[in-house]
């Protein structure tokens, strides 16, 4: 064992000296300089792209507007009390701005097109699980806009709403 012991110590007193050598030293600083200046790199490149964005596209996939709860479920409640007015005129309007506030959100996210229509043409119903009825719901407010002696009843514009208002929900707005 004395052998061992001996070995030991001696090729720990040169790990020692080689450790302690000007040359690890001079080492040891370029390396803390270099890695303080990737750690800089890297916070530089989080700010410059946006952190909160990159932070939205990781948990939820898409990047989604900033709007509080409170000021949609606001703009929402109009719009629902809206379907309790009894006017078929009030009925159109609470379509057409249920058809905009969905809109605006998903314009907001980053769909293309000009128009709700073609955003809703661009979603891969994978992507958004209401877009077949939202397209449904979407032409019955092209109805409302373009056909001149469109009626519609309560009926027909809540399960307009309603579908609109699942969408909100979906896409945690609601």
């Amino acid at each position: 064992m004395g052998g061992l012991d001996l070995l030991l110590s001696g090729a720990w007193k040169v790990f020692l000296g080689f450790y302690e050598s000007p040359w690890v030293l001079a080492i040891k600083i370029f390396l803390g300089i270099y890695l303080a200046v990737v750690l800089m790199d890297i916070i530089l490149l989080l700010i410059q792209r946006g952190i909160g964005g990159d932070y939205q596209m990781v948990t939820r996939g898409m990047k989604i507007p900033a709007v509080t709860a409170s000021a949609m479920q606001k703009r929402w409640k109009k719009i629902t009390d809206r379907l309790h007015s009894g006017s078929q005129s009030q009925y159109k309007v609470a379509v057409l701005e249920a058809d905009t506030v969905v809109d605006e959100i998903l314009k907001g996210i980053g769909y293309k097109g000009a128009n709700m229509g073609e955003r809703l043409d661009n979603i891969d119903p994978e992507h958004l699980e209401t877009q077949p009825e939202l397209k449904a719901a979407h032409q019955v407010r092209n109805r409302i806009v373009y056909e001149s002696d469109f009626q519609i009843d309560q009926k027909t514009a809540a399960e307009t709403v309603k579908v609109f208002e699942e969408t909100l929900h979906r896409l945690e707005y609601l």
